[in-house]
């Protein structure tokens, strides 16, 4: 009987339609089995003209098309890699007098991931060593192409095979060149970049380079360790196109959508799209595992910065609307005397605008961050992330309040929220410094009816800790009435959400983070450590309102 080698796309005839065949019409058979075994073969050595396709690459393709940068993010072996590969090379093969860079992490990532694959992708025919006017190919698995780069025979398009050391030691190694084709068929390929954990100077250096052939910009990004503040950038605000059901979530996740800040596309592969990656194996050993990780490994959606001082901060279950979310759960009310009671923090952050925020706590302990001031819609971000560093947006903008302007908007604020706030606490640092007549914050603020208190002054570390067990539960398991974080943010509080996620402590390359971040810290040190408590006694909130204080 004759064997039809096995393969995930190309399924053979049955082992009956091959004994029937076989009596049938012998010839036929023979045909089909000759069929089956050529295209395998034409597959594997000349996977651009001749190779399987998969839905994702499909989506990158498209993404390219219609936009100059194209964001790609997978899960374990969902085949982006090979995908981005394929496509450059497609672009190769298709266009005339060309140059593509290639960049990687590091020398070895390069010849043992990128050239490799781009290897991998070549028709059999040009995989032979190859030195004159029109073409230079020399390829070892050791050592990869001969001088980081090759000349392809057929178009005369050269690849150059880069790392991201080579650029930040000498940024100069791209000046005066000009990245894509002139003119063409198909996707203009100018770049692309693997594993790209760096800021916006190469980028933008990039992106000079591209433009004058009006060429394309690949990034593949594996967020298993976290997203960094240059992907971030395409995610932000990013709205989704197209989506496709999640089996191990039970539910559809996006697999393309644009970034408004890039201009860019961001196209997902999920591992099970790829039937060449042994899916039902990592499947398996998800299997129970929190839906972040899930989310992460089978579906490659980034969840966390990779540099976050909160690990434990998840915006999909501590980050809440006035709608309910996949666990049922809104932001409520914390307007209700009788169920919460309420808390003000500010920090005058130096020369810039104060920072505020306006939270309520339950009966038992759990926290709702319902405001922030400056507010995203009303007076655009805090920090953005610039070259190459978090520099200070819109929204620090000094806009020349003095003490009883900040007194008349916090008052403004909390009766638009029709909250009654029973302490307000404040940077102890700034509000301990006197002005000219000899009055401190404290001071400043009470002849105006607000009483503030000190926040606590331990070490900073020991309140980013603590801060982090607010955000603590059992991913394992369901989220319940048990089960839950204690403290929720409600999304419109844009600021201290990008804080919480981005702020790692860097000193002045995150420095105009720190503000809000701050923020929550004071709070979660309130009371001796312990956090903002819920106060039972309303006659004490009524006794100290009625002497200015609350």
């Amino acid at each position: 009987m004759l064997h039809f080698s096995p393969h995930p796309l190309l399924e053979p005839p049955s082992d009956k339609d091959i004994v029937f065949w076989g009596k049938e019409d012998p010839e036929m058979l023979s045909k089909l089995h000759s069929f089956h075994e050529e295209r395998i073969e034409s597959s594997q050595h000349d996977p651009v003209r001749h190779g399987f396709n998969l839905d994702g690459w499909d989506r990158i393709r498209s993404g390219l098309i219609e936009y100059n940068e194209c964001l790609c993010l997978g899960g374990n072996r969902s085949g982006k890699t090979t995908g981005c590969a394929k496509i450059v090379m497609e672009s190769v093969m298709a266009n005339n007098d060309g140059h593509i860079v290639c960049f990687s992490q590091n020398a070895d990532t390069s010849v043992k991931v990128q050239q490799s694959i781009i290897w991998e992708m070549m028709p059999r025919e040009f995989k032979r060593k190859t030195k004159s006017n029109e073409g230079y190919i020399n390829y070892s698995m050791q050592n990869g192409f001969t001088g980081s780069s090759f000349i392809f025979p057929d178009t005369r398009t050269r690849v150059d095979f880069k790392t991201y050391t080579q650029f930040s030691n000498n940024q100069t190694i791209l000046e005066g060149f000009e990245f894509g084709f002139k003119s063409g068929n198909g996707i203009n390929i100018g770049s692309w970049l693997d594993e790209y954990l760096g800021d916006e100077v190469l980028i933008n250096t990039l992106r000079f380079r591209l433009a004058t052939r009006d060429s394309k910009m690949l990034i593949a990004f594996t967020p298993i360790n976290g997203y960094t503040p240059f992907i971030n950038e395409y995610l932000k605000g990013s709205e989704t196109l197209r989506t496709r059901e999640a089996v191990l979530l039970n539910r559809a996740l996006p697999v393309k959508q644009y970034s408004p800040g890039r201009d860019a596309a961001i196209i997902y592969l999920h591992s099970d799209e790829n039937p060449f990656g042994g899916y039902d194996r990592i499947a398996k050993d998800l299997r129970g595992r929190p839906e972040e990780e899930i989310l992460v490994r089978a579906y490659g959606v980034p969840v966390r910065s990779i540099t976050s001082l909160l690990p434990l901060f998840n915006t999909e279950v501590n980050v809440l609307s006035d709608y309910p979310n996949k666990y049922n759960m809104v932001f409520p009310d914390i307007s209700d005397k009788q169920r919460f009671t309420c808390y003000q923090v500010v920090d005058p952050a130096g020369a810039r605008n104060y920072t505020c925020l306006w939270a309520g706590v339950d009966k038992d302990g759990y926290i709702y961050i319902r405001r922030e001031w400056p507010d995203r819609n009303s007076y655009g971000e805090w920090a953005l992330f610039g070259d190459p560093k978090w520099k200070i947006g819109p929204a620090t903008k000094k806009l020349g309040f003095n003490v009883e302007a900040y007194a008349n908007l916090f008052k403004e604020i909390e009766e638009d929220l029709s909250m009654d706030v029973f302490e307000r606490i404040g940077d102890s640092r700034y509000f301990s410094s006197e002005n000219e007549n000899n009055d401190d914050l404290y001071m400043s603020f009470d002849e105006h009816g607000l009483i503030f208190v000190p926040s606590d002054g331990r070490r900073e570390e020991i309140g980013i800790n603590a801060l982090d067990e607010w955000f603590m539960y059992n991913p394992n398991v369901p989220i319940d009435a048990i089960n839950r974080p204690r403290c929720y943010i409600h999304q419109d509080c844009g600021n201290l959400i990008d804080s919480l996620i981005n702020y790692n402590s860097q000193g002045k390359s995150d420095e105009a983070l720190k503000d809000f971040f701050d923020l929550m810290r004071y709070l979660r040190m309130a009371n001796g450590g312990e956090g903002p408590d819920h106060v039972t006694d309303r006659s004490m909130m009524v006794t100290q309102k009625s002497s200015g204080g609350y």
